[in-house]
């Protein structure tokens, strides 16, 4: 049989004693996980403990029980609060409330009454966590939320919000199809001042639903032209398409030009789409908008009321090839936070990319330039030296010449880990010279009765929770 943990706070050692033993714990589901002497010390063992319960008295030095409460709340809002105090004070009652505590026991505590207390206690817990363990209400409050986190999740792709690990997680839920040659984004966008024909189909003078009827009619539409999925963007509407070959965005572009001709022979509206060139990763997917807007730009020149593809009007991604954007964040993510492997899938990536792309020597001088530049602005933000990665003044400075793929795959592979190392040893140098300050700072103000994490972190300009867990794994035991 499990029980609720409860950790017991009192500054005075026999009265916490004497609550231990006077009340038959696991006989009404509870145990005692801890015990401490005032709110800051039971603070820190509440965030590591993690209880069900606390309960504490209210006067207590450094930090009393209504702040300890307050606290609680803002870090643990789901733990039980039990107050204790040997003032009948109706202030307190109010302030106990107000922080949500579920009791307010007045001492001496009577074992007979607070078993009382205990059993309400109980069954409250009991009711929250077999809520929590209902799964038939879980899965059915999930799929009441796909189409919102479906919208959520697009809309966070558009925007490049969505990292590579939650975009693994969520392509079902996206309808993004992983396997595909490639994807793009569209922009269907209603051409303003057409009040005079919005009327005659929206009485009300409704213009909310506009969105609404272009999203209806462009899923109706498109389903036959592709595996597409929308979502609102603003006041337009986004189209996600997954591309199952090159030939398909052709097809994809003739499907939005066929939203756009419906929508005004039904309606009477113009709408206008723009639709950005393929690309292979759905972490593009923003870059892909940035170029639906572009090519909705084009409709002034072009005249609005159609599809608008922008490697129509523009030139072919291969001259405009350059290492920004997707390329770049996820290789320096890689370099600064990833493993060794993620470094080589990501230098991996590149190269793929530079042999599918038929560049001249001279675009892919161009091109290791600019990833020259992010390593410099990358040791610069660690306040490194550029000769540690580029030991030469020609090397530094002089445009890369690499006589093959292959060489430039092998100084990319050795530059990026040799980053990686140089970062992970100033990082790790930094960390110590934080635990080595705060060790240094309390020998030297043992006796500031204001040593606390959070006074610490002050000090040292850092969170507190950053600050707390880092000198547990930097000493070894709490600060």
């Amino acid at each position: 049989m499990s029980f609720y943990s409860v950790l017991l706070v009192d500054d005075e050692p026999e009265i916490r004693e004497g609550i231990i033993q006077k009340i038959d714990w696991n006989r009404y589901g509870f145990e005692i996980i801890g015990s401490a002497e005032n709110g800051k010390d039971a603070l820190e063992l509440a965030e590591q403990k993690r209880p069900d319960v606390v309960m504490t008295d209210v006067m207590m030095p450094f930090m009393d029980g209504l702040e300890l409460g307050e606290r609680l709340m803002e870090t643990m809002p789901s733990v039980k609060l039990i107050l204790f105090s040997g003032a009948d004070d109706f202030e307190y009652v109010q302030k106990a409330l107000k922080i949500k505590a579920v009791e307010y026991v007045l001492k001496p505590i009577d074992a007979v009454e607070f078993s009382h207390t205990l059993e309400k206690l109980k069954l409250l817990l009991d009711g929250e966590y077999e809520e929590k363990r209902n799964i038939e209400l879980l899965r059915q409050h999930y799929f009441d939320s796909i189409p919102v986190l479906r919208e959520q999740f697009l809309l966070g792709l558009l925007d490049g919000r969505i990292q590579k690990e939650q975009l693994e997680k969520n392509t079902e839920l996206g309808q993004i199809d992983k396997e595909a040659w490639g994807y793009t984004t569209g922009l269907l966008r209603l051409e303003p001042n057409q009040e005079e024909r919005t009327d005659k189909f929206f009485l009300n003078k409704d213009e909310a639903l506009l969105p609404t009827t272009l999203k209806q009619l462009a899923d109706q539409i498109l389903a036959e032209y592709g595996r597409c999925v929308t979502c609102y963007y603003g006041d337009m509407v986004g189209v996600i398409v997954s591309l199952q070959q090159p030939q398909d965005i052709y097809r994809f572009v003739t499907g939005m030009d066929q939203v756009c001709k419906e929508m005004e022979r039904v309606y009477g509206l113009k709408v206008t789409a723009g639709v950005g060139k393929a690309c292979h990763s759905p972490m593009e997917l923003r870059y892909a908008k940035k170029e639906a807007q572009t090519a909705l730009s084009y409709r002034v020149s072009l005249g609005a009321g159609q599809a608008i593809y922008l490697g129509d009007v523009e030139p072919e991604k291969n001259a405009l090839l350059q290492f920004q954007g997707y390329d770049e964040t996820m290789l320096v993510g890689a370099i600064k936070l990833g493993k060794e492997e993620d470094i080589k899938d990501q230098v991996k990536y590149i190269y793929d990319k530079l042999k599918e792309n038929t560049l001249s020597a001279e675009q892919l001088q161009v091109y290791l330039i600019e990833v020259k530049v992010s390593f410099i602005k990358l040791l610069q933000y660690y306040d490194m030296k550029a000769e540690l990665l580029f030991p030469s003044q020609e090397e530094l400075y002089s445009a890369q010449e690499l006589p093959s793929l292959q060489a430039i795959y092998d100084w990319l592979m050795e530059k990026c880990l040799k980053l990686s190392a140089l970062i992970k040893e100033s990082r790790s140098s930094t960390q110590s010279a934080i635990t080595t300050k705060a060790k240094e700072y309390v020998l030297e103000n043992f006796f500031n009765d204001k040593l606390s994490v959070d006074y610490m972190s002050q000090i040292l300009h850092v969170s507190p929770s950053y600050f707390s867990t880092l000198f547990r794994q930097t000493v070894g035991t709490n600060f």
